[in-house]
């Protein structure tokens, strides 16, 4: 998970307390890996020991190193995408972050960008991207999938398993890698 924010974060948690995946989760603010590693919230509703609970059990793994992503099957990119002066999507997060990773993608990586945007921006900012900078086709050799936040965060009684997701795929078999993925940590109705 790439991300370690409001969204970022309680995703992490939840694939990792699924016991179905280990996690590592990236972010560029080291005083957040600190924080993480010592076992500290830095949301109120997210509490130290769950947190704990799972890089102890070594389900998480927490770290500012963007290569590590070498070692996922699936990238979850929670970056922010604030608004400019015309509403508009901040999107040089998410062009920042598909740099930064490409030196370390594997074929067969599934990417899924989970920030608030426009309809477009997979293919725009991330498919293209990926297939002008390598050989790498998407849908063959690495999958793309949509599937935007849905937190509450203040909501204390919402998480990521009750929040009904959308999932979309770039092609068939990224959707299909979508749905597995987050099979893993919600209750999935499929409308095909």
């Amino acid at each position: 998970v790439v991300g370690l924010g409001y969204v970022g974060l309680p995703l992490a948690l939840a694939f990792a307390s699924s016991n179905k995946c280990n996690v590592i989760g990236i972010d560029i603010d080291q005083k957040k890996i600190d924080k993480l590693n010592k076992g500290v919230s830095y949301f109120k509703h997210i509490t130290n020991s769950s947190i704990s609970d799972q890089i102890l059990k070594g389900n998480l793994t927490v770290t500012s190193d963007i290569s590590q992503i070498s070692q996922a099957e699936a990238v979850a990119l929670c970056v922010p995408t604030p608004l400019g002066k015309h509403n508009e999507p901040d999107t040089s997060y998410i062009t920042e972050t598909v740099e930064a990773l490409l030196p370390s993608l594997q074929k067969g990586t599934t990417l899924i960008l989970e920030s608030t945007t426009y309809p477009g921006t997979t293919t725009e900012l991330i498919k293209n991207k990926i297939e002008e900078s390598t050989k790498y086709k998407c849908g063959d050799d690495f999958f793309v999938v949509y599937s935007p936040e849905r937190e509450d965060p203040g909501n204390d009684s919402s998480n990521v398993k009750k929040i009904p997701k959308v999932i979309s795929g770039e092609t068939s078999h990224c959707l299909e890698k979508g749905i597995f993925y987050y099979s893993k940590i919600c209750n999935l109705h499929t409308l095909l």
